[in-house]
């Protein structure tokens, strides 16, 4: 049978967009924004998870079994690290 492949993938705390013609909606927790993901870079956003054509809505509490208020996200080559407790600016680049 065919399966439609994810367009990302989790390792341990990191979420990978691997699908680059596609858009991820993070769904945070109701407290927080949730988290736009594509190949230009991971932004906070207003975004209801609503279907969309070309956005996969991707609840964290399910992908990571329970609430995860950091980790990291690789999108277009580049890292961030995502910290949902600094409310001023949560979303940073990782450089190495």
């Amino acid at each position: 049978m065919y399966r439609q492949e994810e367009p990302f993938r989790i390792t341990g705390n990191t979420i990978t967009l691997i699908d680059e013609n596609k858009q991820l909606l993070l769904v945070t927790p109701d407290r927080f924004k949730n988290i736009l993901v594509s190949r230009y870079g991971v932004e906070l956003s207003e975004w209801r998870p609503d279907r969309r054509p070309g956005v996969k809505n991707v609840f964290l509490n399910e992908i990571f079994k329970r609430e995860k208020l950091y980790f990291f996200v690789n999108a277009g080559g580049v890292e961030y690290l995502v910290d949902l407790k600094f409310e001023d600016n949560p979303i940073s680049e990782v450089k190495f």
